[in-house]
């Protein structure tokens, strides 16, 4: 997404994190706080990505509890300080232009795994549209935006819908979260189905959203579905 003189002169880029004005030439973060981002690193699930505390570990608790519909995940940043607060100002305080730079980051950071998986289109997981009317926005759409300007693959905002709101599933157990999104998506279409689809979202937790969304693509004909999300809950 292109700025141009006067947009930077009134509306200056503010520091994903700190909040501080940036500077002319840094987009979306200041040097000092690109270190306090948490790469997830080795060891990683084998199956949704997380990093693992244990070198002895293959899947994390949620992974080797329950089986999961989706091939693997790509989750980017530990969810954690002061990323934590970045993502709820950008889902909750209308701070849309932070989705620029965490969509560029995990195309960046992923570019050559999503380019040998295939990736036909991003597929962004749906809101309802009662909260799509409040929020004014979908995140992880404008993250996926984002995504496909750096990697030159399509979104498809059409494929998968939101067929039943929802309650609020932060503060849910992992089985209530996962009772809660029983057929809570669908597909929106029956012809013009990929292969092999990239779900893109903000926050992966126990992965109860990820995987509904995979069941239901998968019941409509996708034939290989993978995630990536800007960050992850560490693994136990």
């Amino acid at each position: 997404m292109q700025r141009d003189f006067a947009a930077d002169l009134f509306f200056p880029r503010r520091c994903v994190l700190c909040d501080e004005v940036t500077g002319e030439k840094v987009d979306g973060i200041c040097r000092r706080c690109r270190n306090l981002l948490q790469y997830i690193e080795e060891p990683r699930c084998m199956k949704c990505g997380k990093e693992l505390s244990d070198d002895e570990q293959e899947y994390c608790y949620d992974c080797s509890k329950e089986q999961k519909s989706y091939i693997s995940g790509f989750p980017m940043f530990n969810y954690v300080s002061p990323l934590k607060e970045s993502l709820a100002r950008m889902k909750y305080e209308a701070r849309q232009e932070y989705a620029e730079f965490y969509g560029r980051e995990l195309a960046k950071h992923f570019k050559d795994r999503f380019l040998k998986l295939g990736i036909e289109v991003l597929i962004p997981v749906p809101i309802s549209r009662k909260r799509r009317n409040k929020r004014g926005y979908n995140q992880a759409e404008l993250i996926a935006d984002a995504m496909s300007r750096e990697l030159l693959i399509p979104v498809d905002k059409e494929l998968l819908i939101r067929a039943v709101d929802t309650n609020p599933q932060k503060k849910m157990l992992r089985q209530e979260r996962s009772k809660n999104l029983m057929k809570a998506f669908d597909l929106g279409r029956s012809d013009n189905i990929p292969e092999s689809i990239l779900l893109v979202d903000d926050i992966y937790t126990t992965g109860a959203t990820i995987d509904a969304c995979s069941r239901a693509c998968l019941k409509g004909g996708v034939g290989r579905i993978y995630y990536t999300s800007v960050a992850a809950g560490k693994g136990l």
